[in-house]
């Protein structure tokens, strides 16, 4: 986001883990580091000239100089072409003025890192490189930068970022008018995929040359059908005995097909039913039909399995230590066994004060809405099962599965993605505004012509 070279690269260093081979390694490492190497472009005997002062601060020709090296070191890594000197001197120059502007706003506004943050990112790099720490900072030093001045380089980059979401991402609002108007102009913005359907159907068919009271008697005949349906009568025993389709004898299944495969009525029919539900009735130029959605794949759907449950959660305390908060929790499970309500018993004994008053209920959870072990042993139970004690960071638990269901969660994942891209575009498009009125406030002065860089 307009930081110099250096933290550009280091910016991407942290979202990134490095490669563990050494040249690798290197070419990565090397990027931000103070490297002194001969270049035929600098002249090494050249006096530490002021460049430019931004403000307090000045860039001196010995950095800029560091800054081409790292960036035609980064570039011949790539084996890319390294564009003229002069015009490379330029653009690296522009790059540490803006650094330098965003540093002195995170101090103006007293933005600090403390060590222990920036101590929790470097043993983050050292991790994802499957590397100590020693051999990490070994890494670094090797190159020519003091691990003194590897981790203020990183302490100047996270400072960067809060200074960024302070005064321009948290300003920064999506209205569900922007999503709209995005999933109109950018439909194809968002990944998508074939969506297949497993489905099975009934046919009701209507002759071409039927009368418009066949039509009607025909259209009733299929209502009356769905009726038995919803009523308890398998689809695939109604199929076979009133469809006049020939997959009829096979219980109406169709089997798997593409969405762009299959009548546009269908896909519309059973575009929000969930996996077993039954379509309501559809008139096509062959007549009236009934379709059951078996299973789909593939395409934007995210079926998602959702667990309602209800709690009781107990926590320890100085009082009620953990073998007694067990023993306490076992008891109430055993009066639940022996069939008192578990909603009466959470409103008599859960510490959970949101749930408490609605009888332990937590509503319906989605995989990843819950601690681990909570998820587990709820994943594990049958509907009305209530499960065995058990711990999790919050306390103690007992938990009875109320009902499962399928849901799909694809439309709110795809305003989710829009929603996304919408704000990525508006944090930009703001942050260079605010970069630019940054700079024009700043007092920045060229003491080396740019020609003569």
């Amino acid at each position: 986001m307009g930081t110099s070279p250096k933290r550009t690269r280091f910016m991407q260093l942290l979202m990134l883990p490095l490669h563990t081979d050494r040249p690798k390694l290197l070419a990565v490492i090397g990027l931000f580091l103070l490297v002194a190497v001969s270049d035929p472009g600098i002249s090494s005997d050249s006096i530490d000239r002021v460049v430019a002062v931004v403000n307090q601060d000045i860039i001196t020709e010995s950095e800029l100089r560091h800054e081409v090296m790292q960036t035609q070191r980064e570039l011949r890594a790539k084996g890319q072409p390294i564009p003229p000197i002069a015009g490379l001197k330029v653009n690296l120059l522009e790059s540490m003025i803006v650094h330098l502007i965003q540093i002195q706003r995170a101090e103006f506004l007293n933005i600090t890192v403390a060590d222990e943050m920036v101590m929790g990112v470097v043993n983050n790099i050292a991790q994802n490189n499957q590397l100590s720490l020693t051999q990490l900072q070994i890494e670094i030093e090797r190159d020519g930068l003091s691990f003194g001045e590897y981790i203020e380089d990183i302490r100047d980059q996270i400072a960067i970022r809060r200074l960024v979401d302070q005064e321009v991402a948290r300003q920064i609002t999506v209205t569900d008018q922007e999503i709209d108007e995005f999933l109109i102009q950018y439909p194809d913005t968002i990944s998508k995929r074939p969506t297949e359907l497993d489905l099975s159907h009934i046919l009701i068919a209507v002759p071409a040359d039927a009368t418009e009271e066949d039509i009607a008697s025909r259209e009733n005949r299929t209502r009356v059908i769905q009726d038995e349906i919803s009523g308890g009568l398998a689809f695939s025993d109604a199929a076979m005995l009133y469809s006049d389709s020939p997959d009829g004898a096979e219980g109406g299944r169709l089997g798997w097909r593409l969405n762009a495969d299959l009548p546009t009525q269908f896909v519309k029919a059973v575009s929000e039913l969930e996996v077993g539900m039954v379509s309501s009735v559809i008139r096509s130029p062959r007549g009236f039909h009934i379709v059951q959605l078996l299973n789909r794949r593939g395409g934007e759907e995210n079926l998602v399995e959702q667990s309602r449950v209800r709690h009781i959660v107990l926590v320890p305390n100085v009082v009620s230590g953990e073998a007694q908060i067990r023993v306490r929790l076992e008891r109430i499970r055993q009066r639940i066994l022996a069939g008192a309500p578990f909603s009466e018993m959470a409103k008599l004994h859960s510490q959970d004060q949101q749930s408490r008053a609605k009888g332990g209920d937590l509503g319906w959870l989605s995989p990843g809405d819950s601690d681990g072990e909570f998820e587990k042993v709820a994943s594990e139970l049958a509907v009305g099962e209530v499960s065995t004690v058990f711990q999790t960071g919050a306390g103690f638990h007992l938990v009875q599965l109320d009902a499962r269901r399928t849901r799909n969660m694809s439309g709110r994942i795809k305003r989710s993605q829009a929603r996304q891209q919408v704000r990525t575009r508006k944090v930009n498009e703001k942050y260079e505004e605010w970069l630019g009125e940054l700079r024009d406030i700043a007092y920045i002065e060229y003491r080396v012509a740019l020609d003569d860089l």
